[in-house]
């Protein structure tokens, strides 16, 4: 996959985005794809509840980022536990073993990708948003599926997501 130059900027507003979508218990909001940024980055604001949690996986063909703008996460990369508060920021290079949990009643952040592409996995798996209320049920496919669905993007899951009593 190449980088093509872009030339042209754009705006996202506050609360919106170029896609929108519950994902498990969670909201991600997709502010930049690789359709914006020549493939080079993808950008997506997570707003999602106390306990919310990524399963263990590796990343073989993009870098994650963490920038926390509300609440508290802990990201776990590699052998190293990462506390994060508003402001902070986490690198999680490709490679690496990594998983996060929310461990504030809610937290609101930004997760890079560098390049985009996985971004569209959320995008085409997630339940479209319709209002503020979450769907009653969690928005994610079987373990199985997800596995399956994510080897195909390259992303490796490892294990099952963190837990709050893990902290």
């Amino acid at each position: 996959m190449s980088v093509q130059p872009i030339t042209k900027p754009y705006r996202v507003a506050s609360g919106e985005g170029l896609a929108n979508v519950w994902w498990k218990t969670g909201r991600m909001t997709v502010k930049a794809s690789g359709a914006e940024t020549g493939q080079a980055f993808a950008q997506i604001e997570v707003d999602g509840p106390r306990g919310d949690a990524t399963p263990r996986h590796l990343h073989h063909n993009d870098d994650e980022t963490f920038y926390v703008v509300e609440g508290e996460v802990t990201v776990f990369v590699g052998d190293e536990r990462v506390d994060l508060h508003p402001g902070d920021y986490c690198f999680a290079p490709r490679g690496i073993p990594h998983a996060h949990i929310i461990r504030s009643e809610r937290a609101r952040y930004l997760t890079t990708l560098s390049p985009a592409g996985l971004e569209q996995l959320f995008v085409e798996l997630g339940a479209p948003v319709t209002d503020d209320q979450p769907p009653t049920d969690a928005v994610m496919p079987p373990m199985d599926e997800v596995v399956r669905i994510f080897g195909s993007y390259g992303v490796d899951i490892l294990g099952p997501p963190p837990t709050l009593d893990e902290l």
